[in-house]
């Protein structure tokens, strides 16, 4: 009897076993942190006819890193691609940490960056650069950086997809297998660049693996969706703050819980600075405590990590092509 009753209390803890499923790293903790942090946005744009009197794209960025240490800001987000094409360590990267520096911001700006070795030019050489975010501290120095995970193509199709053929574009381009984490002197942020914002693993990865503010840069001639930045913010516990460039707009920050933006830019193709505070003890009383965060169950989420094909359940509908060049 006694040998019955061991064998079903067996498989009855068998059956409310929970699955278990791969560790992460773990999360580590914050080495600096304030209470708050003062975060500004540049919606602005760099055409080449500002760089005809012999200014660089550095120079062109002063203008708003004055504007933001008057605002006393912390954090200064620059839209996509404004650093141009630059070498990792090169004249560009130093001359912007030492204005970095002299205004004593965290900046955050994209640009192309060209793998050691490769030569600067356009078009680039298939598989030479990245789609890059660098962030500089105060102190200038370079605290970390963000390549594009997803690569942004296919532009000219209702559907923005597929490729037109032969396309190069960002399909030429080194893809990042991560989000950039990087700690700063208020606490830690996550970086992911345009197209990376439509996959909310994005916004996911990054969050899970410590980071408090989220930064989204963009460069597009259409709104950042403020319904993505809303739901992002909710979802993954943390603030959310996204650049664009003016020839487009929606440049904005957005607190936790995501019910409204602190501030935005909605005018197409106007150029502000916008700037807001966020309130750090609260949002980490609410990612200690997150019950999403607790009660996440990465077991079941294997179909995630897996090649999907979704569209072969529709067989009987074409597919967008584009038209064959006569």
């Amino acid at each position: 009897m006694k040998s019955v009753a061991c064998f079903l209390g067996c498989l009855v803890t068998a059956a409310i076993a929970e699955p278990s499923a791969p560790k992460g790293d773990p999360v580590r903790p914050l080495v600096r942190s304030t209470d708050s942090v003062r975060v500004s946005v540049a919606q602005m744009n760099i055409t080449p006819d500002d760089l005809k009197d012999g200014k660089d794209e550095v120079d062109l960025l002063v203008p708003w890193m004055e504007k933001a240490a008057g605002a006393k800001a912390d954090l200064l987000v620059f839209p996509e691609y404004l650093l141009g094409s630059f070498h990792s360590g090169d004249a560009k990267v130093r001359k912007l940490q030492n204005t970095v520096r002299k205004y004593r911001l965290n900046v955050v700006v994209g640009g192309w960056e060209y793998l050691p070795g490769a030569v600067i030019k356009h078009p680039p050489e298939e598989g030479s650069y990245a789609n890059c975010v660098l962030v500089v501290d105060r102190e200038g120095k370079i605290a970390g950086r963000h390549w594009k995970m997803h690569s942004a193509v296919g532009g000219t199709s209702p559907y923005c997809w597929p490729p037109v053929p032969g396309e190069r574009g960002e399909n030429t381009m080194v893809k990042g297998k991560e989000n950039g984490l990087v700690e700063l002197d208020f606490g830690r942020i996550g970086l992911l660049t345009c197209y990376d914002g439509y996959f909310f693993e994005s916004f996911q990865m990054a969050s899970l693996r410590g980071a408090e503010v989220l930064v989204w840069v963009n460069a597009r001639a259409g709104m950042v969706e403020p319904h993505i930045m809303q739901a992002a913010s909710f979802m993954t516990c943390t603030h959310v703050v996204a650049s664009n460039q003016s020839v487009g707009c929606g440049s904005a920050i957005c607190s936790y819980p995501g019910w409204r933006l602190d501030a935005a830019v909605p005018e197409l193709g106007k150029e502000a600075l916008i700037v807001a505070d966020l309130d750090l003890v609260e949002l980490r009383k609410q990612r200690k405590n997150n019950r999403m965060f607790h009660q996440r169950r990465p077991d079941v989420y294997g179909t995630m990590t897996k090649e999907w094909k979704p569209w072969e359940a529709y067989p009987n509908v074409k597919a967008f092509e584009h038209p064959k060049k006569p």
